[in-house]
């Protein structure tokens, strides 16, 4: 009896001073403070909060670790936060520069889809992260393994005719808005 009261009164501090902890950490988000969080779900929250205050690169670097701390639960959200992160960028670059910037915003638009595929990896049936992706699909196909045509005849330099259609973004009709 005296042990099982022991080990009670152990689980009733250990509980006590980490929810303690928590409660100091929460005052402190709410304040707008990352504090570079230990554990997967502090590191998630820190870059939450990165990610709202527009420091993006540093939200994504968070992301990655924890993600990599992380349960699957966790993981899965740091991903799709990830990819809606990437996404953002690319939309935004998209409209104030319009398509010269493609350049740009392919390499970020890969890491888009990477993420959301990552993240259906985990989950499957995940709807909102399986329309993000269709969404940045259609921003941006995939053209990996596509074959492509010589872009010049072999005799003269005059581009052939099939070939003046834009791919990609350009090749849209309309301007694709909405994310959930």
């Amino acid at each position: 009896m005296l042990l099982l009261l022991v080990l009670a009164t152990a689980g009733l501090v250990w509980s006590s001073v980490s929810l303690y902890r928590a409660g100091i950490y929460n005052q402190k988000l709410e304040a707008g403070e990352p504090q570079s969080g230990k554990s997967a779900r502090e590191l998630f929250a820190d870059a939450w909060l990165l990610a709202e205050q527009g420091q993006t690169e540093q939200a994504l670097e968070l992301y990655v670790e924890a993600a990599a701390k992380g349960d699957d639960k966790l993981r899965k959200a740091a991903y799709f936060n990830s990819g809606n992160l990437y996404l953002a960028q690319s939309v935004d670059i998209l409209e104030s520069e319009g398509y010269v910037s493609w350049d740009k915003v392919g390499p970020l638009m890969s890491l888009c889809k990477e993420n959301y595929s990552k993240a259906l990896l985990i989950d499957p049936e995940w709807i909102e992260a399986k329309y993000n992706l269709e969404l940045a699909l259609r921003l941006s196909p995939s053209f990996a393994g596509v074959k492509t045509p010589n872009r010049y005849n072999e005799d003269d330099d005059e581009v052939k005719e099939d070939e003046k259609r834009p791919d990609g973004w350009p090749s849209i009709p309309g301007f694709p808005r909405g994310m959930p």
